[in-house]
């Protein structure tokens, strides 16, 4: 998000440009900045005055994610059942690997496009280490495992359930996602 405030034209603009973005991304298209400005009925230049890439552009579109992955996260840390809002964070960020490449990108990328894409999966990150930490202190998770290792690990479900020969099937999510939480629990997750 830009440091100053956006004229209204100007915010109403990119929001536009957001939503339009959002809407080729999730059909499958390929983002590229003047086909974004067609569809989204704004200016060549004013797309690239907001975006100068493609690549700043789909961070834009993953920042929302992140901060909802965020709070998701914050919610577990405080939850009573640790295990309960571990399973509820991974269905969630499963869910968003799947359905948001943008986000899944930015996620796990070697470097974050932008500098709030950073902050943002830094903090990610940092509450993710929270919620691993409580979880191993009540003996729910095994030790070991860190945040990125987390990330990573579902990010391999997520190219499992995509590439699967039922990828919208909901079943095939859940079933995997109980195979990794097998895998990193101490007990079964049911």
């Amino acid at each position: 998000m830009p440091a100053t405030p956006l004229r209204k034209d100007a915010a109403r603009n990119r929001r536009q440009i957001l939503q339009t973005a959002r809407a080729m991304v999730d059909a499958g298209a390929t983002l590229q900045l003047n086909a974004v400005a067609r569809e989204a009925d704004v200016g060549v230049g004013t797309v690239y005055r907001h975006f100068p890439t493609p690549e700043a552009l789909l961070a834009a579109l993953a920042e929302e994610r992140f901060e909802a992955m965020i709070d998701e996260v914050r919610r577990g840390v405080a939850a009573p059942d640790v295990r309960a809002a571990l399973h509820t964070f991974l269905d969630r960020a499963l869910t968003a690997y799947v359905e948001d490449e943008a986000f899944a990108t930015e996620a796990l990328g070697p470097a974050p496009t932008t500098e709030r894409t950073r902050e943002l999966r830094d903090e990610l990150v940092g509450m993710i280490r929270d919620l691993l930490a409580r979880a191993v202190s009540e003996g729910v998770l095994r030790p070991g495992l860190d945040a990125p290792d987390l990330l990573v690990l579902l990010c391999g479900v997520a190219y499992a359930v995509k590439n699967s020969p039922y990828p919208d099937d909901p079943a095939v999510a859940a079933r995997y996602l109980k195979a990794l939480l097998n895998g990193v629990l101490t007990t079964d997750a049911g």
